[in-house]
């Protein structure tokens, strides 16, 4: 929770308004709005006043002021597991080992594990699904054709670049929703550990 958001809930929690919270605070209205929208930092004396006002010590605003300072690279964070999948498309499974590794660097914040998992998780079955793809349309194309490799361009090679091309679209539409600020990333695929 953010500090505003922070100093919102126990004004309300006791009953203030806006204008006597100002008023008690000896601060302006305006300056409290400001505060409870994020569109100002308050001075270190402001904040002590309006924490003396609603019987909170300072150390809550600190210890707040540490977590949003965490979670504002926990998003970064988890942006670099996901994206880290495409070196996949360089080499065959780096896809799985490089977010595997931020992963473990990282894994000690709680939001950072979670989505983590969900990554590699993500990473796991898309390689699985593309073996098993690959080796029917190998299987098909021999049955249909009776050869194992007819034409310029082997439809394998075709298939996987279709794999590769849904994965990349993956991380990339996952990787623009952290960016927007939304952690909600691969939700529909499940945990495998």
């Amino acid at each position: 929770m953010n500090l505003g958001k922070k100093i919102s809930n126990q004004r309300k929690k006791r009953g203030f308004s806006q204008e006597l919270l100002a008023e008690k605070c000896g601060v302006s209205l305006r300056t409290i709005q400001r505060i409870e929208r994020n569109q100002s930092n308050p001075r270190p004396y402001t904040l002590k006043v309006i924490a003396d006002t609603l019987n909170i010590e300072m150390e809550e605003f600190e210890q707040n002021s540490h977590l949003e300072t965490e979670s504002e690279n926990t998003l970064p964070t988890i942006n670099l597991i996901n994206t880290s999948a495409l070196l996949g498309v360089l080499i065959p499974f780096l896809n799985i080992i490089a977010p595997t590794i931020f992963w473990k660097r990282n894994k000690g914040n709680p939001l950072v594990n979670e989505k983590g998992k969900k990554v590699i998780s993500f990473q796991i079955l898309w390689f699985l699904f593309s073996v098993l793809i690959i080796i029917a349309t190998h299987f098909f194309h021999y049955k249909i054709t009776g050869e194992l490799v007819s034409g310029r361009i082997p439809l394998v090679v075709i298939v996987y670049i279709l794999l590769l091309v849904i994965n990349v679209f993956f991380v990339l539409k996952n990787a623009i929703q952290l960016r927007k600020g939304n952690a909600e990333i691969y939700s529909f695929f499940p945990d495998l550990f």
